[in-house]
């Protein structure tokens, strides 16, 4: 009997800490993941063209950038701990390197906002993210 408790004890806790491991996500989610992504880099070319064409200030823009930057890592760190299929996972991993691509971007102009070769070059880089998350998004 006590040989018997002893078991329970050590697999109890065992299978409660194997069981709260990470769930695999869905089809719906990894969609779902894609399409605020895809979101994100779009406003990120429709505010990078905004300050480029003189719409905004120093100051409004670089606040900004420094809100945007902080929901792309957000939302990076998310799709970091994602589980996925093999199936899926090529996008996921897709999505997670264009975002951390997306944020160099956004630091690159936060850094640069008063160069307009720099705003230039980093709104067709982020055109080319949000390219690259549109074809990801449809291959599933």
């Amino acid at each position: 009997m006590r040989l018997i408790l002893m078991r329970l004890l050590v697999m109890v806790p065992a299978s409660l800490v194997l069981a709260c491991g990470k769930k695999e996500t869905s089809l719906e989610d990894v969609k779902s993941d894609l399409i605020k992504s895809i979101s994100l880099a779009s406003e990120a070319e429709t505010f990078v063209r905004y300050i480029s064409q003189g719409h905004s200030t120093y100051d409004f823009a670089s606040g900004h950038l420094n809100s945007l930057l902080k929901e792309v890592n957000r939302s990076t760190q998310e799709i970091s701990e994602l589980s996925a299929s093999p199936y899926l996972a090529n996008a996921v991993n897709a999505d997670r390197v264009q975002l951390s691509l997306l944020a160099a971007q956004i630091e690159n102009v936060s850094r640069n906002l008063q160069d307009p070769n720099v705003l230039d070059q980093s709104e067709q880089q982020i055109d080319k993210i949000r390219t690259t998350l549109v074809q990801a998004n449809s291959s599933l």
